[in-house]
């Protein structure tokens, strides 16, 4: 088995890693604004200016590949920047006392928390329209729902250009997001988090003109980052399960692989009839625990995920023959294990794997995991729990 502490260590060091650049753009804005600030007018109009332009080709981009965390929060962002710049015009330096800046303090962390845990593709589906009039509803509001929380806030209780119970609040909003990436980090949720405190930053500085455009220009950057460099990993690796993606598979396959190698495809038994009883968060979570036990057996082998149900262990420089018996040693150990997710509940499961031997014949490896997808699928009709090999 893995050794725990060692894992564990591991576990830090990536986090660390993942966090490296998104951190360092969001000290940069600090930096930039607390040794430089104010700057000349030139300055700040570059700052204002790369802000807007970069949020609209960004929520442009974002809404065609349907990417909606970063999408959401772009757009929050912006609106947020335009009203504080349109309440700085109509009410001059006496902005930060009005109603409707009072309730944009309290309601904006709180919607940046909730599209944090929104799934990533759901943009331009009924639910994303829903939410996207909900917030243009909640802004038009903001104007008439300040007076509202106006009396939670006095003079005295202000902290530079924010109430006190408003930042109170942010940093409320901020805690779960900083736990969440100790626990499951991602790049995306990383930059979220990093953004998010740049932004809070911005609107905390905003009397100042240097403040509110350095730390919303620092928030689009990180994003810009985050979201670029998350869609061109993701095309090479599964961050839910761990495991390389198809591309990467293939890419590996033609130019890193040995001539010599044998896949084992595997998919769990009665998989759709498992997703209706326990969920399909439930079904990754219990994916990831398969893909971990794999990984603990002694063999030098690699994991990718051919599709939502299958996934490929690849063994180099073997041959059908031992790679059966390693497979066979992997279902047994998957069937006589109990794995216990959320609930507490012990649950047990099969697996069913194809083996596929790469042959002089084979033009490519999509001819290899073919081959194992079709033997797969038709042994399915007859039986589960068991280890074929494809002829």
């Amino acid at each position: 088995m893995t050794n725990q502490p060692l894992s564990n260590l591991k576990y830090i060091f990536f986090t660390i890693k993942r966090s490296f650049l998104p951190a360092m753009l969001f000290a940069a804005a600090l930096v930039m604004f607390f040794a430089q600030s104010p700057y000349d007018s030139a300055l700040n109009n570059f700052f204002h200016y790369t802000f807007l332009s970069l949020s609209a080709l960004m929520l442009i981009f974002l809404y065609i590949l349907n990417q909606s965390k970063p999408f959401f929060s772009i757009f929050l962002g912006t609106t947020c920047y335009l009203l504080i710049n349109w309440m700085k015009q109509k009410y001059g330096a006496d902005y930060i006392h009005q109603s409707e800046y009072i309730c944009l303090c309290f309601a904006f962390p709180l919607n940046f928390a909730l599209f944090y845990f929104l799934p990533q593709n759901v943009l331009r589906s009924p639910r994303g329209k829903y939410l996207f009039l909900a917030l243009m509803a909640e802004i038009v509001l903001i104007e008439h729902a300040g007076h509202l929380i106006q009396n939670l806030s006095p003079d005295h209780f202000m902290w530079e250009s924010m109430p006190l119970p408003a930042v109170v609040f942010w940093l409320m909003m901020l805690a779960p997001l900083a736990i969440d990436i100790s626990i499951k980090n991602t790049l995306l949720n990383t930059g979220l988090f990093y953004a998010d405190s740049s932004l809070f930053m911005g609107i905390f500085y905003s009397a100042a003109p240097s403040g509110l455009t350095t730390f919303f220009c620092g928030f689009i950057t990180i994003l810009l980052y985050v979201t670029l460099v998350d869609l061109y990993q993701r095309r090479l690796y599964d961050y839910l399960d761990h495991v390389g993606s198809l591309k990467s598979y293939l890419s590996r396959a033609n130019n890193k692989f040995p001539f010599k190698y044998t896949i084992a495809l595997f998919s769990i038994d009665n998989r759709d009839k498992l997703i209706d009883v326990i969920g399909k968060h439930k079904m990754q979570v219990l994916e990831q625990m398969i893909v971990d036990k794999i990984r603990d057996f002694p063999h030098n082998s690699e994991i990718y995920r051919l599709n939502e149900a299958e996934l490929i262990i690849v063994f180099k420089n073997e041959d059908a023959r031992h790679v059966r018996e390693y497979a066979d040693n992997i279902r047994r150990e998957i069937a006589a294990s109990e794995f216990i997710l959320t609930n507490k509940k012990n649950l047990k499961i099969t697996i069913s794997i194809c083996v596929s031997e790469k042959t002089r014949k084979d033009l490519n490896a999509t001819e290899v995991t073919d081959r194992a997808h079709n033997a797969l699928k038709k042994s399915y009709r007859f039986n589960c729990n068991v280890t074929t090999v494809a002829s």
